[in-house]
């Protein structure tokens, strides 16, 4: 399904213009430090990272508070598919753990608690630090250890990333002194070009005593949220924004399965200018995770209408299928002459 092979290659490529979704992987993949390879250790590890797992599906959580889901972790091995030993450069040891990717979603259906399909919108990352070095933009070079606890707590919580260029055209665009403002308009100006709707702007201070403090804004169309941090590491601070906004994310995007839920749904797509077209429309909706099956139910011109039987109403699919750039919606399409004269959604193909 995916054209990346590591989740983590994702968070730190910059890609072209109008980003709408990518599709994360390893959202079934855990890692959790161990102390050795004991059958104890080995338990205790498969449960947090089932935990892991979890969350990162869920995108909240509150998941693990589920009655069904606390359960189901008492026997998180039934759901684990492989798992392998890593020793990382400073001799520390983890474990890695892949678990069933469709028995953790019939799981999460079963308890009727959310799940974040692995089509997800990017999250565009502006962060300036105030150290004895002044003020300056963050990036790999300038904040490493900043840079990877960002990118090992978005694998966490399963956010694809990106960060911006720093090129001429940002800092055009975007001083540093309107990024430590957390200027909200002409950040979210900038950011258009990266064609990203999900926004977060940090900054932090170096204070005494290797103290830190720092705010974080997460701007979603017109709208911002906030948080403020105070501790003693970089790591920390990394920890909190991920948290902060991955909930808010989740809560956005994520669909919770219900008691109605597995009907069918008409959705008409225009505009198909030959199979080729037909063929990437029919794979994508198959590949929805909450699509349990999709097929052609009518033909007529350059409109199909398909049939979906899938885990969620019309608007909670049309919230996924929204990241797909290539599919506009269409409130009040012209009727067809002879097929269904209402379909749940109406979308427009583009080339």
């Amino acid at each position: 399904m995916s054209r990346f092979g590591f989740f983590f290659a994702a968070l730190l490529t910059v890609w072209p213009l109008q980003l709408s979704a990518l599709t994360v992987n390893n959202l079934n993949r855990a890692l959790v430090p161990v102390a050795d390879h004991s059958n104890a250790q080995l338990q205790r590890a498969t449960r947090a990272g089932f935990s892991q797992v979890l969350v990162k599906m869920s995108g909240s959580h509150d998941v693990l508070r589920n009655p069904t889901v606390d359960a189901a972790l008492g026997q998180a091995q039934r759901y684990m598919q492989r798992y392998q030993y890593i020793r990382e450069p400073d001799d520390s040891l983890r474990l890695q753990v892949h678990f069933d990717t469709q028995l953790v979603s019939e799981l999460l259906r079963s308890a009727q608690a959310p799940l974040w399909t692995a089509n997800r919108p990017p999250l565009l990352i502006w962060l300036v630090v105030e150290d004895a070095n002044g003020r300056h933009t963050a990036t790999r070079e300038s904040n490493p250890l900043l840079i990877d606890a960002l990118t090992a707590d978005l694998e966490r919580r399963g956010v694809p990333a990106v960060f911006p260029l720093y090129d001429l055209q940002d800092t055009v665009a975007v001083s540093v002194h309107d990024l430590w403002r957390q200027d909200a308009l002409t950040v979210s100006r900038a950011s258009q070009r990266y064609g990203t709707a999900n926004v977060l702007m940090g900054r932090m201070t170096e204070l005494a005593q290797d103290r830190w403090m720092g705010d974080w804004v997460y701007l979603y169309d017109s709208t911002s949220t906030a948080t403020s941090f105070y501790g003693q590491e970089p790591s920390s601070f990394s920890l909190e924004a991920v948290d902060f906004v991955a909930d808010r994310m989740a809560a956005r995007y994520a669909v919770a399965a219900g008691d109605d839920m597995g009907s069918q749904i008409l959705i008409r797509v225009d505009d198909l200018a030959d199979y080729s077209d037909y063929r990437a429309v029919l794979t994508y909706f198959e590949q929805i995770e909450l699509v349990d099956a999709a097929w052609p139910a009518y033909l007529e011109g350059e409109s199909v209408v398909f049939r979906l039987r899938a885990q969620a109403d019309a608007e909670q699919l049309h919230r996924i299928v929204a990241l797909n750039r290539r599919l506009e919606r269409q409130l009040e399409p012209d009727p067809l002459q002879h097929g269904p004269l209402n379909t749940a959604l109406a979308y427009r193909w583009s080339q």
